[in-house]
């Protein structure tokens, strides 16, 4: 009767063995065909752990106050409707990067690339721009530079002009 037990026993371990690989080999699976939300997310921690270096990645709708990327390759980063007031963003290759609806207040975008880089509905409130290549940048009216700061060397669309920082 003891040796049945035993044998049971083995069974039933071998048996919740294979259902926990089952299980293990689903997550793996899942997690190998993310989903965007799943993506974005991943691409938020890095930027948020100190990757400053995130192209292509997804980082629509994110809270990124305060955040650093400074001397960081963004190209072609999604920052639409992103919250990035007083982000650390100078010096940053920001080229074919998208900005519709962003909230920039504060941020500090001095000396960056943002050639070709959609700035429709952007917030730039009190945004330095000093030195930044917005010379190809879509979307940009006069009324959000009237609200962001630059200087002598920031370059505009035609027909836009920047006030000087104080």
């Amino acid at each position: 009767m003891r040796n049945l037990f035993a044998l049971l026993s083995i069974i039933g371990v071998v048996g919740l063995g294979a259902l926990a690989s089952s299980a293990v080999a689903d997550v793996i699976a899942k997690s190998e065909s993310r989903s965007p939300a799943i993506a974005s997310l991943s691409d938020v921690t890095r930027i948020r752990a100190g990757d400053i270096n995130c192209r292509h990645c997804d980082l629509s709708g994110a809270d990124l106050s305060n955040q650093c990327v400074k001397n960081g390759d963004l190209t072609g980063a999604n920052f639409d409707r992103v919250t990035a007031r007083y982000m650390c963003m100078s010096l940053a290759n920001f080229t074919d990067a998208t900005f519709r609806n962003a909230d920039l207040t504060g941020a500090n975008l001095g000396q960056s690339v943002l050639k070709n880089a959609d700035m429709t509905g952007a917030k730039l409130n009190i945004a330095s721009i000093k030195g930044a290549d917005l010379s190809t940048a879509k979307g940009l009216i006069q009324a959000q530079i009237d609200l962001a700061c630059g200087d002598a060397k920031t370059k505009l669309p035609p027909g836009l002009h920047v006030k000087s920082c104080s």
